[in-house]
């Protein structure tokens, strides 16, 4: 949300006509940084043809959604599109290690810790402009990515391109208090009840929580205010990996993936048609609410006996 507010500043500053759209509400979470009003929420794309598409921070073109997807693809955008779109280029900008290189155009660089400083380089070496407002969201994008700067992927340039932020206006409590401190009593009410769910598996070294359709509705939340909530799951010690399934409106499964101990849950993630990072990855369960837990199981045993021939053991 961060990189694409960021271009939208710069663009429009440009004199040119950008509009941003997601297929998913926003979470309350970034409702209060700056641009988050001109996030437009639709299940379905303008008809009219653009002169270019940019995804930003999407590893493959599917995790745009279906529906984006599928229309694009008609429209004659993307790479399953079998005649391309005369005059339209799509921009695929990202960090995460084994992007699809889906666009026309792809700058992937997974040095970066975050999109964020990915985007701010990007920026410097234009020559573009970086406002307050631009800097508020690219450092929002970096403490998002880098769980506050405690994961894996925060590394020395993290630090100082947030600095470099911080000494254009950034207030880091301010930001912090935007992004962590907007939870409602019906989103506590939420979490209690994802952590009443939370199953143990010893034998393989993880747990998983979940969160249900009807769990949304009866604390009067969305399921978009389950972000952040995986950052609360992962600080259990003992285990290698955190899963935390949701319950889409589709019936499918979403799942966010997180490890302490140095296991590989993209490889996981992989196997699903999913990806992200060694420590963060996300991946679609495409069956029920119901039968994810023990097809979750299933893939990850069959990970187990993978890595356990394949060292020989």
């Amino acid at each position: 949300m961060g990189c694409n507010s960021a271009v939208y500043e710069a663009l429009t500053r440009m004199g040119k006509e950008v509009r941003m759209f997601t297929p998913d509400p926003m979470p309350r979470m970034y409702a209060d940084l700056p641009y988050a009003e001109r996030f437009e929420h639709v299940s379905e794309l303008p008809a009219e043809l653009p002169d270019i598409v940019m995804a930003n921070d999407n590893g493959a073109f599917d995790r745009l959604g279906k529906a984006y997807c599928a229309q694009l693809t008609r429209m004659g955008i993307g790479p399953e599109a079998t005649e391309k779109a005369a005059g339209c280029v799509m921009i695929n900008m990202d960090h995460h290690l084994g992007n699809q290189c889906y666009g026309d155009i792809n700058l992937v660089d997974p040095s970066f810790g975050a999109c964020g400083e990915l985007f701010y380089r990007f920026f410097r070496h234009l020559g573009w402009e970086v406002s307050l407002e631009t800097a508020i969201n690219l450092y929002a994008t970096i403490i998002t990515d880098t769980g506050r700067f405690s994961y894996g992927n925060t590394k020395h340039e993290t630090f100082v391109i947030a600095s470099e932020l911080i000494e254009i206006g950034v207030d880091p409590f301010d930001v912090y208090n935007r992004v962590y401190n907007t939870r409602t009593p019906g989103q506590m009410r939420l979490l209690a009840m994802i952590l009443n769910t939370m199953t143990a598996n010893d034998e393989l070294g993880y747990f998983y929580c979940y969160v249900t359709q009807q769990m949304v509705r009866e604390t009067g939340t969305l399921l978009s205010d389950t972000e952040g909530a995986t950052d609360i799951l992962k600080t259990v010690a003992g285990y290698d990996a955190t899963y935390f399934l949701k319950e889409e409106e589709d019936g499918n499964v979403k799942v966010s993936a997180r490890s302490n101990q140095g296991f590989d849950v993209r490889a996981v993630a992989r196997r699903f048609g999913g990806g992200g990072h060694t420590a963060a990855s996300g991946f679609r369960i495409h069956a029920g609410i119901d039968e994810a837990p023990a097809i979750l199981e299933r893939e990850l045993r069959l990970h187990m006996e993978e890595l356990r021939l394949g060292s020989g053991d």
